[in-house]
């Protein structure tokens, strides 16, 4: 039996459609499989999303060591999930660079981690390299697709490869998603975090150590984010100021603005900001002259 899994802190709608669509594509072939995601869903799992019909477990049943396992939207060691024994990982699929040596030397050509937009381009790849693209159900369908646009911030952020736009392009003939899906997936996202700004900046931090500097990142995708920093304004410096640590700061993507809101308090942040993203800030906010998804800065960082 092959548990598929992620995250342990949380998982966004990349790491949910890729597991979802992976145990799509080991039942087509037979194998038998199960999703086990332990991380709470970010807000980029919206309400409708939730109420499609896949089915995913929370906990970990039976010997962990009875299993194999398959790593998707995630291959840095300490942030799977924790159940994972990592002699028991036979594939990862990720899309950030970092630890491809690693996991290449452990697993060779099983380890499939490439610098593209979205997990989720992986994901269907595997369904054309196995000709089964016609027997893919819808859900995976709308969840890959979903991703796709998420991660790739309605494909508009550097990092998109011509690997995503082909692969939303060959899966739309595959979902049962609404013309105007686009509109309402980003438009949900940003109600979500409108509805509850302290649960989406705890839902999507990340923590990158580098040069004996520790960055702490908050990401929200929003369709206009200008609005929601301007009413969260106190709210964001407060969550900021209680990490007690400089280097802080949250980026918000602003998609239909085609820029990045950015909010730090520490002057040598802002620096380091100004220097790799060539931004300005007033006071504590700045704005990028183009959209910057977290892990692209991070690369930068």
């Amino acid at each position: 039996m092959i548990v598929i899994t992620a995250g342990q802190k949380y998982n966004d709608v990349d790491a949910l459609a890729c597991a979802v669509a992976y145990k799509n594509l080991c039942d087509l072939q037979n194998r038998p499989a199960k999703v086990v995601l332990p991380g709470p869903l970010n807000e980029s799992v919206t309400e409708e999303i939730k109420t499609w019909d896949f089915t995913v477990e929370k906990e970990l049943t039976g010997d962990p060591k009875s299993y194999d396992y398959v790593l998707v939207d995630v291959s840095e060691p300490g942030h799977f999930a924790s159940f994972v024994p990592e002699e028991k990982v036979i594939e990862v699929y990720d899309h950030r660079h970092g630890f491809e040596d690693y996991w290449q030397k452990k697993l060779g050509d099983k380890a499939k981690i490439e610098l593209i937009g979205a997990c989720a381009t992986l994901i269907w790849e595997e369904f054309v390299k196995a000709n089964l693209v016609d027997k893919i159900s819808p859900m995976s369908a709308n969840l890959l697709a979903t991703a796709i646009l998420s991660n790739t911030l309605n494909l508009q952020a550097q990092v998109t490869s011509p690997r995503d736009k082909r692969a939303l392009a060959e899966l739309a003939t595959h979902t049962t998603l609404p013309s105007d899906w686009r509109e309402q997936y980003f438009d949900q996202v940003s109600r979500g975090i409108m509805d509850d700004p302290l649960g989406a900046m705890t839902n999507d931090t990340k923590t990158l150590d580098i040069n004996d500097k520790q960055y702490i990142i908050t990401q929200l995708e929003l369709w206009n984010a200008e609005a929601f920093v301007k009413k969260n304004y106190d709210l964001i410096v407060k969550v900021l100021a209680e990490r007690n640590i400089p280097y802080t700061f949250l980026t918000c993507p602003s998609i239909f603005e085609g820029f990045n809101y950015l909010v730090a308090i520490n002057d040598a942040m802002k620096a380091i900001l100004t220097t790799i993203l060539d931004t300005k800030f007033e006071g504590n906010i700045g704005k990028t002259k183009k959209l910057w998804l977290r892990k692209e800065i991070m690369r930068l960082l």
